[in-house]
C-alpha cells in the first residue's frame, strides 16, 4: 500500500527530542509518517484526526507495524487538543506535531478536497460539519468570493474569478470540482503563475480552508496546546500558506513568558526533499520550547 510521505520528517526527529516512554501528540495523524518514526524511537503517541477513514488506515498501518501498544489514534479535532489529551492521559507531553499539509490519500479521497478527480464539490474532513463548498460557492456574494479568496487563497485574480462564479450558477449551480476548476480555468489569463500550478488551485485552498475552519481551528488549538507540555517540551508546526505560518508567528509573540522560539526562522526542505517531494516546495515548520 503506498502511504503519504511526510513533509520535513528528518527536521521533525531532530527537533522534537524523542525521550524512552516520553509522550506525543500528533494533532494531524493523516497517514501516520511522523509518528510512526516517533514509535519508532520509543516514544509514545496520541494520535489525532478529525477524518475517520484516515484515522483507521493510520491505525492500521501502525498496528502492522508493531507499535500499537504505544500509540493511541482518537477521532476528533485538534482545537479540542486540551479534552482530548486529558481524557486520554496525555495532559503532561513531551512533545506536540502540527503538520498542517493534507495527505496523498486525503486528496485522492471522493470529497472534493481536490479537482483530480470529478466529485462532489463538499471539502467537509469532518462529514458532521454542515456547510459544503458548493454551499459557499452557490450562496455567497461576489464580494464575499472575492473576500474568501484573497483571504485564504492569495488569489490576486479573487475579483475575477468570484465574477465569473457568480455569472455561472445563474445558469447553473455548482455540483462538482471539475465544474468549478474548469470555469477557473477558462476565467484565467494566459499563463497563470507561470503555469506553475492549476489555475484553480488557489480557489480551492480558500473554500476548504472556510468549510473546515482551519484557521480558527489552529488559533484556537496553538495556546491549549502550550499548556500541555512539559518544561523543555517542545512543539512543532509546519504550514503551507503565508495565512497560517501567520497565525504561528502571531501565537510565538503572544506566549513569549511561557514558549521561546528554537530558531528566529522557519525550518524549510532541503532542494533534495522538494525534488523528491513537490508537495513539500511550500512548507515551513516552526519551532518552539516550553520554558
Amino acid at each position: 500500500m503506498n502511504y503519504h510521505k511526510p513533509v520535513l520528517l528528518n527536521e521533525t526527529l531532530r527537533n522534537i527530542n524523542v525521550v524512552q516512554e516520553g509522550k506525543y501528540i500528533d494533532c494531524t495523524l493523516g497517514d501516520g509518517g511522523h509518528t510512526l518514526e516517533i514509535l519508532r524511537n520509543g516514544g509514545k503517541v496520541l494520535g489525532i484526526d478529525y477524518n475517520e477513514s484516515s484515522l483507521l488506515r493510520a491505525s492500521k498501518r501502525i498496528a502492522n507495524e508493531g507499535f500499537s501498544r504505544n500509540f493511541l489514534g482518537i477521532l476528533g479535532n485538534f482545537r479540542d487538543i486540551n479534552i482530548l489529551a486529558v481524557k486520554n492521559g496525555f495532559n503532561n507531553t513531551n512533545g506536540i506535531l502540527y503538520d498542517l499539509g493534507y495527505s496523498s490519500t486525503q486528496l485522492e479521497e471522493s470529497m472534493g478536497v481536490s479537482f483530480i478527480k470529478d466529485q462532489p464539490l463538499d471539502m467537509r474532513l469532518d462529514k458532521t460539519l454542515g456547510v459544503t463548498a458548493a454551499d459557499l460557492v452557490n450562496s455567497l456574494t461576489e464580494r464575499e468570493l472575492a473576500r474568501l479568496f484573497i483571504e485564504y487563497g492569495d488569489e490576486k485574480y479573487s475579483k475575477r474569478f468570484a465574477k465569473a462564479i457568480v455569472d455561472a450558477r445563474n445558469l447553473k449551480k455548482f455540483q462538482t470540482t471539475k465544474q468549478l476548476a474548469n470555469l477557473i480555468a477558462s476565467e484565467a489569463p494566459p499563463g497563470y503563475d507561470h503555469n506553475r500550478i492549476h489555475p484553480a488551485t488557489r480557489v480551492f485552498q480558500a473554500l476548504r480552508i472556510a468549510v473546515n475552519d482551519e484557521i480558527e481551528n489552529l488559533k484556537i488549538s496553538l495556546p491549549l496546546a502550550a499548556q500541555l507540555l512539559l518544561p523543555g517540551g517542545r512543539m512543532l508546526v509546519i504550514t503551507f500558506h503565508s495565512l497560517e505560518d501567520k497565525v504561528v508567528k502571531d501565537f510565538g509573540r503572544d506566549v513569549r513568558s511561557l514558549m521561546k522560539a528554537v530558531y528566529k526562522k522557519p525550518i524549510i526542505p532541503s532542494n533534495e526533499e522538494v525534488e523528491e517531494n513537490n508537495r513539500a516546495r511550500s512548507a515551513k515548520m516552526r519551532v518552539f520550547e516550553k520554558i
